[in-house]
């Protein structure tokens, strides 16, 4: 049975208690207090508690609506909404409402818009395009699957929540980096150099090279001890 990345990072975090042993809720807390901020426009709280759709179908629709303005395209909700639920559907137990609520559009439109615009304004500033859904390379029982955006080898992933970035968020790149250096050292890919956690809910923002990050959670093992860690425990693991 192949298990996606994200599952893994979200639900079987006691391999990156072994590997990343200093991923800590402190040293968590210090990283997110290293973000930055980015401009954004709120969300309205009265439209945000009358509404009845799942809160993440209501950000994923807000991504969704997010990728079609980065590349200039109308917003076309039937199909927003249709990509949406499919895409919710292989992580979560995706609940289809009868209708889309005109408050509902009023809010994914506000998420949709900050996030295309952040994204635009990191494009602009480096000079060069961001390509949507990167390729996240598979190894041993964990599949392939995609990342959200990235600018060359940088990885950007959205998170849209009224909390700070979790435990999870990282493990997340975590595994992201580790499939990736795994395939460049067997010249199948390329290895993600820096990441970003972007969320368009808040306006926050965490940017770190891979390097640093890993020489904070790592326990100072090496980039191929911790890929030889990462291998023996995925190796030995047996899924069903």
């Amino acid at each position: 049975m192949q298990i996606d990345p994200r599952t893994v990072a979200r639900d079987i975090p006691g391999i990156f208690d072994e590997i990343f042993p200093q991923l800590t809720p402190g040293i968590v807390a210090h990283f997110n207090s290293c973000a930055e901020t980015f401009p954004i426009e709120a969300l309205p709280p009265a439209l945000l508690s009358q509404s009845t759709l799942q809160r993440a179908m209501l950000f994923e629709l807000g991504y969704t609506v997010g990728e079609r303005l980065l590349v200039g395209a109308k917003i076309d909700w039937a199909e927003c909404f249709e990509a949406t639920l499919k895409r919710q559907r292989v992580y979560f137990d995706a609940v289809l409402p009868e209708k889309l609520d005109a408050g509902d559009q009023v809010l994914a439109e506000i998420i949709g818009r900050n996030l295309s615009t952040g994204l635009a304004g990191m494009g602009c500033q480096r000079g060069l395009p961001i390509v949507l859904r990167p390729n996240i390379p598979g190894l041993e029982w964990i599949s392939s699957g995609f990342g959200d955006f990235s600018i060359e080898r940088t990885l950007i992933e959205v998170k849209c929540t009224a909390k700070r970035f979790s435990s999870s968020d990282y493990r997340q790149v975590a595994i992201y980096w580790l499939l990736s250096f795994a395939a460049a050292v067997e010249g199948r890919g390329e290895e993600w150099q820096d990441f970003v956690l972007l969320n368009p809910r808040s306006g926050d923002k965490v940017s770190m090279h891979f390097d640093a990050f890993l020489a904070v959670i790592s326990s100072g093992r090496t980039k191929i001890d911790i890929l030889q860690l990462f291998q023996s425990l995925v190796g030995s693991r047996h899924t069903r």
